[in-house]
């Protein structure tokens, strides 16, 4: 597996009885909440049982919740070739997870042979699907030239259907392409933007590039009691960068503006998202 290129699996990983119950036929319907009611008390064995009789009928929720199960080690031996073997059903039934799921393990080799290319064009259907996590790490595919050819157009495209979702990984990757003109128009204000909306969900990285934004005035207004406040919060998480402006905003700022900035990092909490 490429290092810069992780094994996104799907999250959540189970299908929830809910997503299911409005399209199955009864009989299908029936096994598969029975096969939920028991996974939510971890009585696995009966969730793999009842999917199972969904899954042989040709349910594609099963079939998929069934490749957890396998992937996990939950009520069953823990089997990633197996697992592989009920995400490819699932997903030749064109279940966008499964699609996905199939696709990391292409990318990672993990139950299946490494195969970037087939897990592109997994990647495709379930992006062309509107899954978001999907998107971004097709985009990444073009980035890096795994499996498809590199091309800063197409990743810059996915990767922004996947930060307008909402995904903060996206967000702060799209960021660096505006601030570098990477398949877009370079364009500071629009990459502190994408940062900040990734920093406001908690992304590290992207709290560290607001504390460096605002520090210097780049792409925004320069104001250092705000500077210090994304500074502090990456610096919480061992972001080297940060800790290191927070040494140095520390010797320019006053006793009562360095107060101002923990107090705002202390009382700030991420903003939800709702990433497919």
């Amino acid at each position: 597996m490429n290092s810069r290129l992780r094994y996104l699996k799907d999250v959540p990983a189970i299908v929830a009885v809910s997503a299911f119950l409005t399209f199955a036929p009864d009989a299908a319907r029936a096994d598969f909440k029975t096969g939920w009611e028991a996974y939510e008390k971890a009585d696995f064995a009966t969730a793999l049982k009842e999917w199972t009789t969904a899954a042989e009928g040709g349910d594609s929720l099963a079939q998929y919740n069934i490749g957890v199960l396998y992937d996990e080690g939950k009520g069953v031996k823990r089997d990633h070739a197996e697992a592989v073997g009920w995400w490819l059903k699932a997903a030749k039934n064109g279940l966008a997870a499964a699609q996905h799921n199939l696709a990391s393990a292409l990318i990672a080799g993990d139950g299946v042979n490494q195969d970037h290319t087939k897990a592109s064009k997994w990647l495709g259907k379930s992006a062309d699907q509107g899954l978001a996590r999907s998107q971004y790490t097709l985009g990444k595919m073009y980035v890096y030239g795994l499996g498809v050819p590199k091309h800063a157009k197409k990743a810059a495209e996915w990767i922004t259907k996947a930060a307008e979702q909402g995904d903060s990984r996206a967000q702060y990757n799209l960021g660096k392409f505006f601030r570098d003109g990477t398949g877009v128009n370079a364009d500071a204000v629009t990459s502190v933007s994408w940062f900040l909306r990734a920093a406001e969900q908690g992304h590290v990285k992207a709290q560290s590039k607001m504390g460096t934004r605002f520090a210097k005035g780049e792409g925004t207004a320069r104001d250092d009691v705000e500077a210090l406040k994304w500074s502090l919060l990456a610096a919480q998480q061992f972001d080297i960068t940060a800790i290191e402006n927070v040494k140095a905003l520390k010797k320019r700022l006053t006793d009562t503006d360095i107060a101002e900035a923990k107090k705002r990092a202390q009382t700030w909490v991420p903003k939800g998202t709702s990433v497919k």
